[in-house]
């Protein structure tokens, strides 16, 4: 069954189990499994290929259950085609105390993954699109009113268009801006300049990409462009990984 993002703060996750949310906007994603794990137990998060490689551990890991739990529930991240047929089985054996949401890319028509949710009875599968303009533009204008807020339209737009049309890096700024309001202080052009990342925010996997490509130039810009914080260090150097070990692979087939 197919249903739409904003619907998804409808779902009962002890009556819906089975939730596939693909497309690249993240923060929406991540305000989606938020909401579904609201007041439930904690969630054991995969890796598609830790599962297809530690498959018997993944079965093992699924039959312990906690005396504390009532429903185990499972995140598996970056998920393809390739899962589906070890989630068929799970699915197919209708576990009640079992929850599976799976968090995929962009998946096309074609994608037996994305057709299996979206026609299985049981199964919810969530397309989530990138944000817009006025999107975003909408989400400030309800962060500042909730938080009784005065700011101008203008500087609203110009937070925005500073976002890259991305919620995640929107909701960063905004907490900033909250944050600095609650000693009282006016929120102004100039202490929006100075709260936020005014210079385009560019993907940790544009960098890792322009990186590996030996674009000398784009990579020192964006470097330049950004404020990165320890743990998006982190994160860069993970993608780094992530993306050598399939160069590897690759370059060996």
């Amino acid at each position: 069954m197919i249903i739409k993002s904003y619907e998804a703060s409808k779902i009962d996750l002890n009556k819906s189990r089975f939730i596939l949310l693909y497309g690249k906007n993240e923060g929406l994603k991540d305000e989606i499994k938020n909401s579904l794990l609201k007041n439930k137990s904690i969630a054991s998060i995969y890796e598609e290929k830790e599962i297809i490689d530690h498959f018997n551990i993944f079965i093992e890991n699924l039959k312990s259950k906690s005396l504390f739990d009532e429903k185990k529930i499972i995140i598996i991240n970056r998920a393809t085609d390739k899962i589906l047929k070890i989630l068929s089985e799970i699915i197919g054996k209708n576990d009640e105390d079992l929850a599976i949401i799976v968090d995929s890319e962009n998946l096309e028509k074609k994608s037996k993954l994305r057709s299996f949710f979206e026609k299985e009875k049981n199964c919810i599968c969530i397309p989530v699109y990138p944000d817009t303009q006025e999107t975003l533009i909408k989400l400030s204008y309800q962060h500042f009113s909730k938080n009784k807020i005065s700011i101008s339209n203008s500087n609203i737009s110009m937070i925005v268009n500073k976002c890259n049309v991305d919620r995640k890096i929107l909701f960063m700024e905004l907490e900033k801006i909250q944050n600095f309001t609650r000693n009282g202080k006016q929120v102004t052009t100039e202490s929006i300049a100075k709260l936020t990342n005014l210079i385009e925010n560019h993907s940790i996997s544009e960098l890792v990409d322009n990186c590996l490509a030996k674009n000398k130039n784009r990579t020192i810009n964006i470097i330049l462009e950004n404020n990165f914080s320890n743990d998006d260090c982190v994160q860069i150097t993970r993608t780094f990984l992530i993306k050598l070990k399939k160069i590897f692979k690759l370059s060996i087939e």
